[in-house]
């Protein structure tokens, strides 16, 4: 599979602005019940294609740790947040910022490689990902209405999808 991807790395194009195209779509008809279904369909399967070429690169040990760390700190992160009385929600402007200095940071690490940058991008990466869980969390106990099911589902998947490959990551290196 390696190989694969590596011969016909052009794959992952479609995939990246299928996913845009497709986010988007959602938003739009999130409530348009049988189009909604089918979009969130299509979206979670050109994501389980982009996740299975991000773990294909990788330790089948290292995919499982991952897995097993990522459902203890999402089950830690659900029980902390269904039991805490606070509203996370005006947390989404602090999210925010943090998603922008994670992207900086990111697109910063490109042109400097480093193992100890990509690390500590990837710990940030991670504890800005539980922030977003959180908060999403919070925004579907309290202000979603049972209408957004779509657009919360969404919001959950990329969360957790991103801590994963986050924890991945941070495993693999771990692990060298």
């Amino acid at each position: 599979m390696n190989l694969l991807l590596f011969f016909s790395s052009w794959v992952v194009f479609p995939n990246l602005f299928g996913s845009i195209a497709l986010i988007i779509a959602l938003h739009v008809k999130a409530r348009d019940v049988p189009i909604n279904y089918v979009l969130l369909a299509a979206f979670t399967t050109v994501q389980a294609f982009t996740l299975g070429c991000i773990v294909s690169m990788f330790d089948a040990t290292v995919i499982f740790e991952s897995a097993v760390i990522t459902c203890l700190v999402v089950g830690g992160l659900f029980a902390f947040t269904l039991q805490n009385k606070r509203d996370f929600s005006s947390g989404y402007a602090a999210a925010g910022s943090l998603l922008s200095v994670l992207l900086l940071t990111s697109i910063f690490q490109l042109f400097f490689v480093s193992p100890a940058t990509n690390f500590l991008i990837n710990f940030f990466g991670a504890g800005v990902f539980c922030v977003l869980l959180v908060i999403d969390l919070d925004m579907i106990m309290y202000r979603f209405s049972p209408e957004d099911y779509i657009c919360a589902c969404v919001a959950l998947y990329l969360d957790i999808l991103n801590l994963f490959i986050r924890i991945l990551q941070i495993v693999a290196e771990a692990n060298k």
